[in-house]
């Protein structure tokens, strides 16, 4: 078994007995975000404004179950050593992750999560790079840590760190703020 499939199910086990499907603080929630998302591989050196949206249930004041949409930007391929002048990118990502909660505050939460997400990275095809590297398309783990500020009204701000892991593309880093609604 690989460390990313151990530390996955470490954390399912670990946050088994936090789940209480019937706990009286049980919410839907919706956010967007926006951010800066850094991607770093064997062309790909470069860093873009990102944004995405996330739904989520949370089934009681520790556990959390999110899915969200990232899109990383238009990145910027460098290919002199392949006598291809350069290319973009525009990665996307669909994942599903579990959120722990650590209360501080009344308003102030800590937070760590870790999920899979599914991601496309296919290269415009300008002088020829995607016959070159292909297409990049597969599930892989990502993570994160963060803190959030929950306001008096349905609204929390969340400030957030995720590494998303591609599979043969490198990883991307991403810094963003969310605002959510709780419903």
């Amino acid at each position: 078994m690989n460390v990313q499939k151990l530390l996955f199910t470490a954390a399912l086990v670990a946050a088994t007995p936090a789940m209480d499907v019937h706990a009286q603080d049980s919410s839907w929630y919706l956010g967007a975000k926006v951010g800066a998302a850094s991607t770093d591989d064997r062309w790909i050196d470069d860093s873009d404004s990102s944004y995405g949206v996330l739904v989520g249930y949370r089934f009681n004041q520790a556990l959390a179950l999110e899915a969200e949409y990232t899109d990383f930007g238009d990145l910027r391929v460098d290919l002199d050593d392949l006598d291809i002048r350069s290319t973009r990118l525009e990665p996307r990502s669909w994942g599903l992750k579990v959120l722990g909660t650590l209360p501080i505050t009344a308003r102030i939460d800590l937070l760590g999560s870790v999920g899979y997400h599914s991601f496309d990275m296919d290269p415009r095809d300008e002088d020829g790079f995607r016959d070159v590297i292909g297409s990049r398309r597969s599930t892989d783990l990502f993570y994160g840590v963060g803190a959030q500020f929950n306001f008096e009204s349905r609204l929390s701000l969340r400030a957030q760190v995720q590494r998303y892991e591609f599979r043969r593309s490198g990883d991307s880093d991403e810094a963003s703020l969310s605002l959510m609604y709780n419903f």
